[in-house]
């Protein structure tokens, strides 16, 4: 099997308060009342929705078969 070459483009790759946060606060409903105190709901079938737009769809399906071997990793910060 010859080697597969993946690039940024096809990873997925996110910063948890850039990306993340700001879905999650757009998928809750903040409720307060008085003596009972604030009530947060979530409405996760939205998140997951836009989870999957913005880091899946855009995405080509990676077919490795049974086995993947990564040779190099970078991270850059």
């Amino acid at each position: 099997m010859s080697p597969i070459t993946l690039t940024h483009a096809n990873l997925i790759s996110y910063n948890p308060e850039r990306d993340i946060l700001p879905l999650v606060l757009a998928n809750c409903q903040y409720t307060f009342e008085m003596g009972k105190g604030t009530k947060i709901e979530y409405d996760f079938l939205g998140l997951e929705r836009q989870l999957m737009d913005r880091f899946l769809f855009s995405k080509s399906r990676i077919d490795v078969g049974n086995v993947l071997e990564v040779c190099v990793i970078q991270f850059m910060m």
